[in-house]
Order: C-alpha cells, then structure tokens, then sequence
C-alpha cells in the first residue's frame, strides 16, 4: 500500500500501518479509516515547541528554523519545501513529525486537520481533539498533488520577494466532523478576531514586511489584517528582525502566553499539535 487512501472502502480499522513509496521504502503511519469513508493518511504534525521568549526559532522549530532568528538564515530550515523526514508517529503530538507520505504521495486532492492537545497519546487523538476539519475543493490535485510540490513549485517560502500583502496565497474552506467556525474563532487573540474568517485554510501568507507564514489553520486572515499573519499562523519564514514571532507559532503569543487577549491565542490554541493528513 502507498497510501491510506487504497484501503479506502475496505475492512481496515483507524491505526499505525507500513506504507511503501513508489521507490519502495517501507515506513510508518497512522491511517484514519473513519471521516468520511476513510482513507486519510497522516503526514505531518506541527506544534509550538516553546513559545515563551528564550525558545523562538530554537531546537525543535523544525517548520521554522533551529537556527535561531538570523538574516542569514531567512528562509528558514526550508522543511516545508524539502525531502527530509523527522520525527515519528508514536510521539508525533510531543515532537514535529514529517513522515515520507508528505512527499511521496503525489495524488492527494484535500488536506484535513485534527487540532489535538500537545502529549496526546496515539490512541485518544481522536477523543481528545477539539477541531477536526478537511478541505473539499479536491485544491491540491491542481498544485502538484502534495504539500511539498506546492511550496517547491507554486507557493515557495522566499522571504523578501514578494510584494506586500498581494502575493499571499489562497484560501480554502473546510467541512468540519468536530468543532465550527465559531468555536475555532474563540482561540484567537481578542483583538485580532475582527481580521479573521473561520472555516478555511490559507496557504502563504506575506505580510507587509514580506515576513511568510506557511499555513494558516482553520482561518483565513482579511487583506485589512496582513500585520496579524503571524499572529493566527504557524511555520514559514525564520528572519523577523526586532520583531517577536520566529518560530513555529510564536507570533500567536505576542501580548503574553496564552491569555487569549490582545494578539495572542489561548492556552489550548499555543498548546496544540497540528496532524495533518492527506487524501
């Protein structure tokens, strides 16, 4: 099997298997044979490693950088754009994981996410998540069929080429099997709520700085509010200047850890882990 998505419409039941690539590696991930028919193939999995102010852009920031908040590495580690791996399933919600799926599965059309509380175990992600959405628009099957063909070949995290604002990517809205739009809207800093339209994935963000977000999960951020991209999205570019938001998902904890006020995320929202899958 080279994906989740074979076993669709069979017997199998929700849990770890051995996938191969079409070079034959044989590796590990966890399938979801139960939203909507099944046939959902974990990816990747993306959470703040420390978000308070001495671990931006530190060890474990692997969808930013580890390199720390340097001009000479503004581009980040470029893992959203490249072949490595990291991680594993077992532990993916306590470290990033990034299994081969997210590259060598080239016939995906939708992205669906679980917002699971960080240190789940494999067993509860399911039970414990408190969002669970997935895109419909079958998006990818136009932009290289996976994550890693987009950002390579049409959405590339290049800092500082871009004009402000109007090179963003686009947006996608998502059904949701657990959660809505509006409990998704409630984590987000209160100030920056107005700038948000829940119920969507938006891919690249450029801000008026030029500084990129990779994703932004569950929303989608109004053209009005491009300075509030790295407060409501995770990943992207590694070099932010004076400014505070290298990391992973640091920026959602500009005016404080946690509190849910101002321009920063609530407790669950900086505490959660991001799977994502395919199909």
């Amino acid at each position: 099997m080279q994906s989740c998505k074979e076993m669709k419409g069979k017997t199998y039941r929700s849990g770890v298997y051995n996938l191969n690539t079409t070079d034959g590696f044989e590796y590990q991930t966890f399938c979801d044979m139960i939203t909507d028919g099944g046939g959902w193939t974990l990816v990747a999995s993306i959470h703040e490693n420390n978000a308070h102010d001495n671990g931006r852009c530190t060890v474990g920031d692997k969808w930013s950088s580890e390199q720390g908040n340097n001009q000479n590495t503004k581009h980040g580690d470029g893992n959203w754009e490249n072949l490595k791996t990291f991680g594993n399933v077992a532990s993916a919600t306590s470290d990033d994981f990034k299994s081969l799926a997210y590259f060598s599965i080239d016939d995906a059309k939708d992205v669906m996410i679980w917002q699971v509380p960080n240190n789940t175990p494999l067993s509860m992600w399911r039970s414990n998540s408190y969002l669970r959405y997935r895109t419909y628009s079958q998006f990818l099957s136009g932009l290289g069929g996976n994550l890693q063909n987009l950002f390579q070949s049409y959405y590339p995290i290049r800092q500082g080429v871009y004009s402000p604002g109007s090179d963003s990517g686009p947006s996608f809205p998502v059904k949701y099997d657990e959660g809505s739009p509006a409990d998704t809207l409630t984590h987000f800093g209160t100030d920056i709520q107005a700038y948000l339209t829940a119920g969507y994935i938006q891919l690249r963000t450029v801000n008026h700085a030029q500084h990129i977000n990779a994703m932004c999960l569950g929303v989608k951020v109004d053209a009005s509010g491009k300075e509030h991209y790295a407060n409501a999205c995770i990943g992207g570019s590694s070099f932010w200047g004076g400014e505070s938001n290298c990391g992973d998902s640091s920026g959602m904890t500009q005016d404080g850890y946690g509190t849910g006020t101002g321009r920063s995320v609530d407790k669950t929202l900086i505490e959660t882990t991001f799977l994502i899958f395919y199909r």
